[in-house]
């Protein structure tokens, strides 16, 4: 049994379909929109290819109109684009978004996965970068019956083994930050996980940006981090 797994798209379309994997199952773990320029695209392609899809914090304020908690640094990014988002989703979308579960548990060939966006805890808001301590990733842990904990939010890639269970942050498709200007992803290959990365028409994407009414600041901010992942000024 072959899983893809991905996170944070972030309205991406170029990033997205650079992936060229086979699978049996696409479970993704959140965050279809805001950032990027082509929320219809990338909506349109999880609900034809996903198995299996939770609700990240960018989705809930797409969704809901309320604030997705991001770090300052991203905050207006994230505020101004999801006043384009709102221009170009329709009702569907928004719906879709607001539909999704916060948290899932699947049963894949008697293998138990629970899927967040988040953390188990927080599931839409909680930052726990992959450098937190063990003893912090066993309190998130602590009365959850699963082999695998499937999550996002960080943008930062992690496989970590904490007693029998095994936590997978695939990384950010569409706005990775660990490897910039790739797309990256995970895939479970019979109980063996694998952080995989691939380049993709970035430029084609800054062009699609460069082509919206944000303000120019907007931009080239969010140009930036896709170019470097992260904000030059912000370290």
């Amino acid at each position: 049994m072959r899983i893809l797994i991905l996170s944070d798209i972030h309205a991406n379309i170029e990033a997205l379909e650079a992936i060229k994997e086979e699978y049996d199952f696409l479970l993704c773990l959140g965050d279809l929109v805001d950032y990027g320029p082509s929320p219809m695209e990338c909506i349109d392609f999880i609900k034809k290819n996903a198995h299996a899809v939770v609700r990240g914090n960018h989705d809930n304020a797409v969704a809901f109109r309320v604030d997705c908690k991001c770090s300052n640094a991203f905050r207006q990014m994230s505020v101004k684009s999801r006043e384009l988002m709102w221009e170009i989703l329709g009702n569907e979308e928004t719906f879709y978004l607001g539909s999704l579960p916060s948290n899932m548990v699947l049963e894949l060939g008697r293998v138990s996965f629970l899927l967040v966006h988040a953390t188990p805890t927080d599931n839409l808001f909680k930052y726990l970068p992959p450098d937190s301590p063990d003893y912090v990733w066993q309190e998130e842990l602590e009365g959850i019956d699963a082999d695998f904990v499937l999550l996002g939010h960080t943008h930062i890639s992690m496989i970590k083994k904490i007693g029998k269970t095994t936590v997978i942050n695939p990384g950010s498709v569409g706005q990775s930050k660990d490897v910039p200007a790739v797309a990256s992803y995970a895939v479970w290959n019979d109980g063996e996980v694998e952080i995989k990365r691939v380049a993709y028409d970035i430029n084609k994407t800054i062009e699609k940006i460069l082509s919206t009414p944000l303000d120019t600041h907007i931009k080239s901010n969010l140009v930036t981090v896709l170019e470097y992942g992260h904000l030059r000024d912000s370290l």
